[in-house]
């Protein structure tokens, strides 16, 4: 799907493609400008404004291409952020969170597992953005819808509305940043109260996610970093503070992602502690009642040989004594062992 708004002479309209082919790319005028938005387009649409009517090198085509949707655990396929300069326009690669609907449920566990990503391509020229994306990313419709509220917005060039774009992308990760919090607390209790395997295994999931997470907002915090600092001609000087604000909020959310990493990997060596000291419990208590049994087993053995002349075995009394002294010791060695807190 192709959605083009044209601004010009303080006024923003839609136009079709057949329009946008009459509008030349040099004679968008000064204090105007074109937005295209390409949402799973079709290979003849990208060819109509990606070839012909903007043409673009070859390689930003063959990187665009990366963009096939979300993922869920194999993020091959997405290429990773990046900003291009190619002179006349810059090429930037994004990454947006995706949240997957699903019948389980809204909890925090679930939430997270079908958390996936969709790669966001931006084209920014002088005069002209052009996004390109396949998969449903939430913060392109609401940028266009606030341009529809207020079509001033785009008066002040795409510069501005992509700062605009990345604000609304970053912000998206401040809820999940909460939400990892909230995870890391629980999976802390957990393994407090009873660690299991599903434990170690949400333990693991948690890791794993907050990995591939922190991965994408360090390199997305590089690129607003490159285009904070007036490296590129196509961004003005006057909106580099904008992209410093947007830098300033990417760090803090860095800054929380691997801070909450870190409580992760400790809560890790915490489950294998614990595991382990409950394992020594276990065998602590399995070799006490070993230890009882050693005694009984040695005496009911010993009347177990198979000798015909054993005094003991035409006594009345052997058996009640010998029953007797089974429980005198198991008793002594329970209550030995009570005292000096090895039962405990």
């Amino acid at each position: 799907m192709i959605d083009i708004r044209h601004f010009h002479d303080g006024a923003m309209h839609q136009c079709s493609l057949d329009e946008l082919r009459q509008l030349p790319v040099g004679s968008i005028p000064d204090g105007g400008m074109v937005w295209i938005n390409m949402s799973a387009p079709t290979a003849d649409e990208e060819r109509q404004i990606l070839s012909e009517w903007f043409p673009v090198h070859e390689l930003v085509m063959s990187d665009a291409h990366r963009a096939l949707g979300t993922h869920e655990d194999d993020d091959a396929q997405l290429h990773h952020p990046k900003v291009d300069d190619f002179g006349t326009y810059l090429f930037v690669i994004m990454h947006a969170l995706v949240h997957r609907r699903s019948s389980e449920g809204d909890s925090a566990v679930v939430t997270l597992r079908n958390l996936g990503e969709s790669q966001l391509n931006i084209i920014l020229g002088e005069r002209i953005l052009v996004t390109h994306h396949a998969g449903d990313i939430k913060a392109v419709p609401a940028l266009m819808l606030a341009c529809d509220r207020n079509p001033l917005l785009l008066s002040h060039g795409p510069d501005f509305l992509l700062h605009l774009l990345l604000d609304d992308l970053i912000d998206a990760y401040i809820p999940l940043v909460e939400l990892f919090e909230d995870r890391v607390e629980e999976l802390e209790h957990a393994i407090f109260r009873r660690p299991s395997n599903t434990t170690l295994i949400h333990i693991l999931e948690l890791k794993k996610l907050l990995q591939r997470i922190r991965k994408d907002v360090v390199y997305q915090r590089e690129i607003v970093n490159r285009l904070a600092r007036g490296e590129f001609a196509i961004i003005s000087q006057h909106e580099t503070m904008y992209y410093r604000n947007v830098y300033d909020h990417l760090v803090r959310i860095a800054d929380q992602i691997e801070s909450s990493r870190e409580l992760t990997l400790s809560i890790m060596e915490a489950y294998f502690s614990v595991s382990s000291v409950r394992l020594n419990e276990v065998m602590k208590v399995l070799t006490v009642i070993s230890t009882i049994f050693l005694p009984i087993t040695f005496i009911t053995s010993f009347y177990g040989m198979n000798f015909h002349h054993m005094p003991e075995l035409n006594w009345w009394w052997s058996y009640p004594t010998v029953i007797g002294i089974i429980i005198v010791i198991s008793a002594s060695m329970y209550f030995m062992f009570r005292r000096r807190g090895w039962l405990d």
